[in-house]
């Protein structure tokens, strides 16, 4: 496994297992920074920094706005903290890690562990929680002990108990100010700047290009940094999950290969199970096929890193609400601004203007609810928590506007998609909108300058328009694949019955079967979205049972209180 790590701090106990691991996925070990800490890499991880007593692996950059940024791991010894691993902000090289055997287990993947003497039980309160708030990731995971270590925060071993600690936060960023005038201009030298440091470590890359805005800028970022690469792309058998035109234009433009998949869904089994082992439900079982046939294409491309366009809409802010004029009202009051982001407001969500005027109202009279929102549906409301687990961002942030709120809310619940793909399991896969330098620009940037003119990520769209196809830089609409997902669910509904009724959130009372039952029951779907909310509770128990052959070991982690 290529981009892999696995380590143990506390000496012996599980130095034959470690061994046999690391050979079985073929790690090379690293120089120990002290004799307690045996540390193993994938040949695709990287040595930025090897110094006495720092290792950093990964991609490590440095710019004058901020100090370093990447997708690194950094081991510092010092001789009054111990032994500090801190994760690269945003996204960060993945990190998990439990108290064991008297000693700490580090791991990036959990198929590393799976034939550890370590004995892993599903965290019952876990799935209550995520049960409750959909893609609210914190440390904890779906496995009692295990934590993962988040992107901007860094664990402290050897000064007592294992703690951590937060040394990135977004908010200072979302409580700067660019100007509207400005800011075009500087988000395309930023974009520019950072997929040209991501793209000059990597020898051969090709781009997911799904022929949407942000896959688009992307490819335009390298194209106008000429550095070499080719792009693949997927198309459904459906009218609405058809790209291909917007993938070509954007291909011919930046005169690059292209090759493209088209998925037919007949092969699709939503009763499979993940597509691999994971520390928390992963895998979408309604888009395995098409993970594969992407896959397949981007498999083809043996040694090519991947670049991907994830995270765009969330990092360019894309609202389709009242929000941005609200923000612009209560941050500048009633001047011809904060009226031009009602307009555009009114616009993009193709309403009137004394309608979203209304919205505007009704917002202000209810006040400031900022707070994740709770999707439990299909569940017993009774059975769940009232709030979420505690997360390293949680800070109140009454001085900022709501919709500066909600766009940290965004790039936070993208992180819990990063690691999902299962054609990315394993595999060298940048997010060149994600990196630091740009998020904390995009945070800076007021929330009715994303929606001006009536555009989504407007900003972004004024960046790029000059190095895409019109037809790409200014359309309104996304590809969608609700038809492909509802067919497969209509067809497939019998097989998920039995999961979704007799699984072990059943069992345990917290789904509401005669909802569910009465919802199978459907001959018809149209225009309603909650056979997604099924899907993504039949993924959860496909999850519980692909990690309960994990259980049997001698040694049992600790769990502590959260």
């Amino acid at each position: 496994m290529e981009q892999a790590i696995l380590g143990f701090l506390g000496g012996e106990p599980l130095a034959t297992e470690l061994a046999v691991a690391a050979g079985r996925h073929g790690l090379r070990s690293l120089d120990r920074l002290v004799p307690e800490l045996a540390l193993f890499a994938g040949e695709g991880v990287g040595i930025s920094i090897h110094d006495p007593g720092r290792l950093v692996l990964g991609d490590w950059f440095e710019n004058s706005r901020s100090t370093s940024w990447g997708n690194y791991l950094e081991f510092m010894v010092d001789q009054a903290e111990g032994l500090t691993i801190s994760r690269a902000p945003i996204t960060g090289m993945p990190l998990y890690w439990l108290e064991v055997a008297g000693g700490v287990l580090l791991f990036s993947h959990l198929e590393l562990i799976e034939t550890f003497s370590v004995a892993l039980s599903v965290d019952e309160e876990y799935l209550r929680y995520l049960l409750s708030f959909s893609n609210f990731r914190t440390a904890r995971t779906g496995l009692s002990g295990a934590q993962e270590l988040l992107p901007g925060t860094a664990l402290i071993l050897g000064r007592g108990l294992p703690t951590t600690e937060t040394f990135w936060s977004p908010w200072p960023h979302a409580r700067e100010s660019v100007g509207e005038g400005d800011a075009p201009i500087l988000l395309e030298q930023r974009i520019r700047a950072c997929v040209s440091a991501w793209a000059n470590s990597r020898d051969s890359i090709v781009v997911e290009l799904s022929g949407g805005l942000d896959s688009s800028i992307v490819a335009a970022a390298l194209a106008q940094g000429e550095h070499a690469f080719s792009a693949a792309t997927i198309a459904t058998a459906s009218p609405d999950g058809d790209e291909r035109r917007f993938a070509r234009a954007v291909a011919e433009r930046c005169g690059i290969d292209l090759v493209e998949y088209v998925h037919g869904d007949a092969v699709l089994d939503l009763t499979a199970g993940p597509a691999f082992l994971a520390p928390r439900p992963a895998t979408y079982g309604v888009l395995a096929g098409i993970d594969a046939a992407l896959g397949s294409a981007t498999n083809e491309m043996s040694g090519s890193s991947i670049f991907t366009g994830i995270g765009g809409d969330n990092v360019f802010a894309i609202n389709r609400s009242i929000m941005p004029a609200l923000d612009a009202l209560l941050s500048l009051g009633p001047l011809p601004r904060s009226l031009a982001a009602l307009n555009d407001c009114a616009r993009l969500c193709n309403a009137t203007v004394w309608r979203a005027a209304r919205a505007v109202w009704r917002q202000w009279r209810a006040g400031r609810d900022a707070a994740w929102p709770r999707d439990d549906g299909y569940c017993v409301r009774t059975m769940l928590p009232d709030e979420p687990l505690p997360h390293p961002w949680d800070e109140v942030v009454d001085d900022l506007p709501v919709g500066k709120i909600r766009h940290v809310q965004s790039i936070l619940r993208i992180g819990d998609f990063l690691d999902r793909p299962g054609r990315w399991y394993g595999r060298d896969v940048v997010a060149p909108l994600l990196s630091q330098p740009v998020v904390e620009l995009c945070l800076a940037i007021p929330s009715w300058a994303w929606v001006a003119r009536g555009r989504d990520r407007a900003v972004a769209r004024a960046a790029f328009a000059s190095h895409l196809p019109a037809i790409v830089a200014w359309r309104r609409n996304k590809g969608r694949l609700e038809t492909m997902c509802a067919e497969a669910f209509l067809a497939q509904r019998r097989s998920l019955a039995p999961i979704l009724l007799e699984g072990r959130l059943a069992r345990e009372g917290l789904i509401d079967r005669k909802r569910v039952e009465a919802y199978l029951a459907r001959e018809r779907i149209e225009g309603d979205y909650d056979y997604f909310r099924l899907l993504e509770l039949a993924d959860i128990e496909l999850w519980i049972a692909s990690v309960s052959d994990l259980g049997a070991g001698k040694f049992r982690p600790v769990q502590r209180a959260y």
